[in-house]
């Protein structure tokens, strides 16, 4: 039988790659064996299969797991984690409606009456007792937790179920595709990395194209008065959620901040304001960073410098540290670079002179946005 592909309103990472697949297999000590089934279920090789996840940010190792499970299941039972349970693992994942309407998103019309979906509420669901499963499918990382469902089941006198392992997709770097490098920040649903070795060997300059889109505020708008940072820098703050990275960048909101006793994970600053020097930055306490560093980045420009000074302190976010970066030049851009190192839900935070703040979540539409940007300025090699 022909592998199931995804519909056409699909998103594009699931219709860019062929689901064309002989990553299965079955777990050493299980017997293949046709099924004695009638009617249109004679085409597959188990009745019911039994497929449970968390299924947070659906990438193409999810869409492998699944097209597999329909290649070989007259029909699949997909039992997708809790809430509760999925934010044990992470609390960035989403809710549970949301993980589950991406799923049928990506199931062929013609293939949904053989799916149904249900909430797993813990690790094993209905595996250890349910009646009429013939096989459960898995990844090898999973694979143990499906041998224990087994016993148990031997255990109670029933018949174990077919393990049918299903090997992880992979991205262009060859490493696993999986939710939590997506939620990293690493990579998108297909596997390509959001920042690439090349893109520290040079400076990228400013082009009239990117200065025209920079032009418009790349996020959301927070008024206040230009006398009085405060009122804006309160707005944006509430409306950021308690447990995000925040990204200050400009010496008005990083000092504005600090008055507000908040201090960001990150900060950048370069001792100007419009293009000005700016006195008040002497009141920036450096002490109350963990870690500064400096950077030379000359205005309209990435150098590969900064490139380095803000993956450090991104890395840093890892161990609870909090990063000023001077840049000797200008630090305008460095948003840019940011979105594509942060992890998922971290959220950048910069002054719109006469305006107020803006914030950006840094999400994949960021990332993707970042991207485009960042390759559409020049890349200085020399």
């Amino acid at each position: 039988m022909g592998q199931p592909h995804p519909p056409t309103d699909v998103p594009g990472w699931v219709r860019a790659r062929s689901h064309r697949d002989d990553g299965a297999r079955y777990a050493p000590g299980h017997n293949i064996r046709s099924p004695k089934v009638r009617d249109l279920r004679w085409r597959y090789m188990f009745r019911r299969g039994l497929l449970g996840g968390t299924f947070d940010r659906l990438h193409e190792g999810h869409a492998r797991l699944i097209n597999q499970a329909l290649e070989h299941c007259a029909h699949l039972e997909i039992w997708i984690t809790s809430d509760d349970v999925a934010k044990t693992k992470d609390e960035r994942c989403w809710d549970w409606s949301r993980r589950h309407s991406e799923i049928e998103m990506i199931i062929e019309s013609d293939s949904r009456s053989r799916v149904s979906f249900d909430m797993l509420h813990d690790s094993f669901g209905p595996a250890i007792e349910h009646p009429s499963a013939d096989a459960i499918i898995c990844t090898n990382e999973t694979l143990p937790g499906c041998e224990e469902i087994n016993r148990i089941r031997v255990e109670n006198q029933m018949k174990p179920l077919e393990i049918i392992v299903i090997e992880h997709a992979r991205g262009p770097d060859g490493q696993v595709i999986s939710s939590s490098r997506i939620r990293n920040g690493a990579i998108d649903q297909s596997g390509e990395l959001f920042i690439h070795e090349s893109d520290f060997k040079g400076a990228r300059t400013l082009s009239p194209e990117v200065e025209l889109m920079l032009k418009t505020p790349f996020g959301t708008l927070h008024e206040g008065p230009e006398s009085d940072h405060a009122v804006a820098l309160t707005k944006a703050l509430e409306s950021i959620q308690s447990d995000s990275n925040i990204v200050a960048v400009g010496d008005v909101t990083v000092l504005g901040l600090l008055k507000l006793s908040y201090i960001p994970d990150i900060a950048l600053i370069d001792g100007m304001t419009k293009r000005d020097n700016w006195p008040n930055t002497k009141l920036i306490d450096h002490s109350k960073f963990d870690i500064v560093s400096t950077a030379q980045n000359p205005a309209g420009k990435l150098t590969p410098q900064l490139f380095e000074a803000c993956k450090n302190a991104v890395n840093s976010l890892n161990y609870g540290l909090k990063s000023l970066i001077v840049v000797e030049g200008e630090e305008d851009l460095s948003p840019i670079v940011l979105h594509l190192m942060l992890p998922i839900d971290s959220v950048v935070i910069y002054g719109q002179p006469g305006r107020g703040v803006v914030t950006r979540v840094t999400d994949l539409e960021t990332k993707k946005n970042c991207r485009a940007i960042l390759e559409s300025m020049t890349l200085d090699n020399s």
